[in-house]
């Protein structure tokens, strides 16, 4: 049966059964936990706990899922970063006994599978399980009995915690060597049984100490790998042979002139298996809006592109960029079910270039310091981590090629530094799944959720519904307490999608209130606020008025962004779309994907274009219509953002079309003025623009004028002069600047023939140690060792500076004395580590730089001592 085949009838199965199918959420889960949905349930987090609404009673799904724990085992015949868990959920609806005769029913009487080569398993106190698939017609002896660590969700949970929901769960297993004889009844054999479901009963809360009590709604959770499955019950070796895979193997081939022949151990097969993985993933991500950097999400996919390209260069010798050609693959043969790749396609292939051909330059430069370490004759964990974190040089590679010159790589102290990365980087926290929350207890007294009627309103009355301070409810705040107080409804706005909290003002009968900010969870708003008079009471009524000059700044700031978001498309081209923003009553930062700075003219036409859009007039409208329907309009989808059937979009004439639920202006002309403050790098791939509106940004006009003039008196010029009179006298500085340099030259001249004249010959060979004048900068240093060295047929010339309160050090080694041990790298690095820096370098020549300049002395001692070792060695 074919992987897609598979998907369908899943789908069309449960859709019979009053689910309703749901689409994939993202692979960014909007859960700050998990760096990426790894399960179908992820999504329905917030409809277990009960803090939220489901759609249905009833879901099934088809979700993206991307897992990395065994990312190095990725090449076997099994093991997948990327993959799909078709799933089928109950919200309190149908429990156990559904969920197993549905199940039997989708697999002997859909799928048509063997009875004799399926295998069940239950937790061992699950009798109601157990009973249930007897009574679905399993046979005893094909049902096993498992304890907590293999047939409990979480794993181990009753033991081990955490707390919060929990269930045992019953997993489905299929023979995966049926070319061997059956495993008899009631014998159970780990090497040929593969679970293809697992269907879990979410029935009880774990609590400390291990109690479980009963929930109240009871929740169905279930999740069948779709690769795996398709494989298995083909009588296929793995996921790779299903049709899933096999357009991207065939590309492969035809680039790389080579036969993919399914092969455990091969590593042509091996490579193909890992390139074809890592391409996948790449594509959804990106898709996702996940970008390649340095730490978090972005990390993750830089590491798997990498490793693509580098099974592709080094074991398929595909030298021709990579991802760019497989890339479209992915994207035409899975558009249908994902439209996002289709729609994300320009940015998918524009991240995948810049991001290869930045790697294949790491590569270079890495393997030339590689082959440094090797013809030094040790590689330490320290080096391998250096090379991957300077260099971005696989560490898979570094060990390889160390075992080939007969060297090993401490991957002990490798692993120790790559933890602590992980650790910096918040790539490798581990979390609860289940967060504690006043919410539930909210839910419990039935309380509805907060009516919020800010967009038209900023003063009404609610009701205080509820009280938390420290994190419990209470029944009343008094005078100097701060609180979050829970109103029935409110005109404040609780902080979303970038745009700041409301404060205001919050007054009852007898107390008052200072609110300093306003956050929502689950439906429910919070206003922080400090009592200045008397007490406030649940149950009262309140008079609740925000701050309308603030506010109207936010919104200044809100409705400018869309105007900037759409200007930057309109000027650097339609790959730019938004990565993060903060839009507060004094500011507004935007985040932006875009590889490279924007120029002065760029970022003049994009702050012209908004102006031009603030000076129309345009009217901003606000209407809310089911998602296609947005969509069909144009309207922009934020990456990363999680929406519901119906949207809210945010229109500004015909230039701009946004879902937002944020709060905006009537007409853009309100903004009055847009000013950029600062443009630059947020990290890898995104830009971020800071800007002002309004007052702040005349302000920031009037200020700049105020400089200019006060540049243009000092120049004795106009203000229209200053400009090209600077030019003019960078220029003449330029040439001064060559005037003195030509005359340093020739001073150093003189210095060398000194420095020559006292070198000295304690080792048989000349020495020269010396210490540069104040203010000499490494590049002084390292021209002035040359120029030694160039005049002396053999010798060492070791030489420090102290410039800008920093040390410099430089160590120039000829190439007999080379050959007789003398280091000029490991000489600089222990003279190095005496001033407070590091460095190093090749035999023949190494600077170092350090921040101690009253140890310069010690230093270049420490480096002749090193040298006599050396040279008596």
């Amino acid at each position: 049966m074919l992987g897609s085949e598979l998907r369908r009838k899943y789908l069309e199965f449960f859709e019979a059964k009053a689910a309703k199918q749901l689409p994939s959420d993202s692979l960014v889960p909007n859960d700050p936990t998990l760096l990426f949905t790894s399960a179908g349930m992820v999504q329905f987090k917030p409809y277990f706990l009960g803090l939220q609404t489901p759609p249905a009673v009833r879901a099934t799904t088809a979700q993206k899922c991307l897992r990395t724990t065994d990312i190095e085992d990725v090449g076997d015949t099994s093991h997948c970063t990327f993959f799909e868990m078709l799933g089928n959920f109950s919200f309190g609806d149908y429990f156990k006994a559904e969920a197993i005769s549905y199940a039997w029913e989708f697999l002997f009487d859909v799928l048509k599978l063997d009875l004799s080569l399926v295998r069940v398993t239950v937790y061992e106190d699950d009798e109601e399980a157990y009973g249930l698939w007897i009574k679905a017609g399993m046979p005893e002896a094909k049902i096993f009995r498992k304890g907590e660590d293999d047939n409990y969700w979480p794993a181990g949970v009753i033991s081990k915690g955490p707390n919060g929901p929990c269930g045992p769960c019953s997993e489905i297993f299929y023979d995966t060597q049926t070319h061997l004889a059956p495993t008899p009844d009631g014998v159970w054999d780990d090497k040929r049984w593969l679970e293809i479901w697992n269907l879990v009963f979410m029935q009880f809360d774990r609590a400390e100490g291990g109690k479980l009590t009963p929930l109240p709604r009871r929740n169905i959770d279930t999740g069948m790998g779709l690769e795996r499955t398709a494989a298995v019950i083909a009588g296929l070796r793995g996921p790779f042979e299903t049709d899933l895979f096999a357009p991207i193997l065939r590309q492969l081939e035809e680039m790389s002139g080579l036969k993919y022949t399914s092969s455990d151990t091969d590593r042509k097969d091996i490579a193909f298996r890992r390139v074809a993985d890592h391409v996948r993933a790449t594509a959804f991500c990106i898709a996702d809006g996940v970008l390649p950097s340095n730490v978090g999400r972005g990390y993750v996919l830089r590491r798997l592109m990498r490793r693509a390209i580098l099974a592709g260069r080094n074991t398929l010798g595909i030298e021709t960029p990579l991802l760019v050609q497989i890339l479209p693959t992915v994207i035409e043969q899975r558009k249908d079910d994902y439209p996002e790749l289709e729609a994300r396609r320009e940015t998918i292939l524009r991240y995948a270039v810049i991001e290869e051909k930045q790697f294949r330059r790491t590569l270079a430069s890495g393997s030339a310091r590689l082959q440094t370490l090797l013809e030094s004759g040790s590689i330490s964990g320290d080096d391998a981590f250096m090379l991957h974190a300077t260099y971005g040089f696989p560490v898979e590679m570094t060990s390889e090629l160390a075992t080939e010159a007969g060297l090993s790589v401490d991957m002990t102290r490798y692993d120790e530094l790559w933890q602590l990365h992980l650790i910096t980087s918040e790539g490798g926290k581990t979390r609860e799944v289940f967060a504690d929350s006043v919410v539930p207890a909210l839910r419990e007294q039935s309380l509805a959720k907060t009516l919020f009627v800010g967009y038209s309103e900023t003063r009404t009355e609610g009701q205080v519904v509820a009280i938390v301070q420290a994190g419990q409810l209470v029944e009343s705040a008094s005078e100097g307490e701060t609180v979050q107080i829970v109103l029935d409804q409110s005109p404040f706005y609780a902080e979303a999608g970038g745009q700041m909290g409301d404060t205001g003002w919050l007054h009852g009968a007898e107390g008052a209130a200072e609110v300093s900010d306003t956050q929502k969870d689950s439906g429910y708003w919070f206003h922080t606020a400090t009592l200045t008079a008397g007490e406030l009471r649940v149950g009262e009524r309140l008079d609740a008025q925000i701050d309308a000059g603030r506010r109207a700044s936010i919104q200044r700031n809100h409705t400018t962004t869309h105007l900037l978001h759409k200007a930057l498309q309109e000027v650097l081209g339609s790959h730019v779309q938004q990565r993060g923003s903060l839009v507060a009553p004094d500011r507004l930062r935007f985040d932006f994907a875009h590889d490279k700075s924007l120029t002065g003219n760029e970022t003049r036409m994009v702050e012209g274009l908004v102006n031009e859009k603030i000076l129309e007039d345009i009217l901003v409208q606000t209407f809310e219509k089911p998602i296609a329907e947005a969509q069909e309009m144009g309207a922009m989808m934020l990456f990363g953002e999680k929406y519901g059937d119906v949207v809210r979009v945010v229109q500004a004439g015909d230039y701009s079309m946004e879902f937002c639920g944020g709060t905006h202006l009537a007409h853009t002309s309100q903004a009055g003025l847009f000013k950029i403050v600062s443009e630059g790098s947020s990290q890898a791939g995104v830009r971020r623009i800071e800007a002002v509106t309004g007052k702040a940004a005349l302000l920031k006009t009037l200020d700049q004028e105020r400089l200019l003039a006060e540049i243009a008196a000092s120049l004795k010029t106009s203000p229209a002069n200053a400009p090209a009179l600077v030019e003019k006298l960078q220029i003449e500085l330029k040439q001064r600047e060559k005037e003195l340099s030509a005359l340093q030259k020739s001073a150093a001249g003189g210095q060398v023939d000194t420095l020559i004249a006292g070198a000295s010959t304690a080792h048989g060979f000349p020495v020269i140690v010396h210490t540069l004048g104040e203010g000499a900068d490494a590049d002084a240093v390292r021209t002035l060792a040359d120029e030694v060295l160039n005049k002396l047929p053999s010798g060492v010339v070791i030489l420090g500076a102290v410039g800008g309160g920093k040390v410099s050090l430089a160590v120039k080694v000829s190439k007999d004395l080379v050959t007789r041990g003398v280091h000029a790298g490991n000489i600089v690095k222990a003279a190095a580590q005496v001033v407070g820096g590091g460095g190093g370098g090749r035999p023949d020549f190494a600077q170092a730089g350090g921040k101690d300049p009253s140890k310069l002395e010690e230093a270049l001692a420490t480096a002749e001592r090193l040298l006599s070792e050396m040279a008596g060695a």
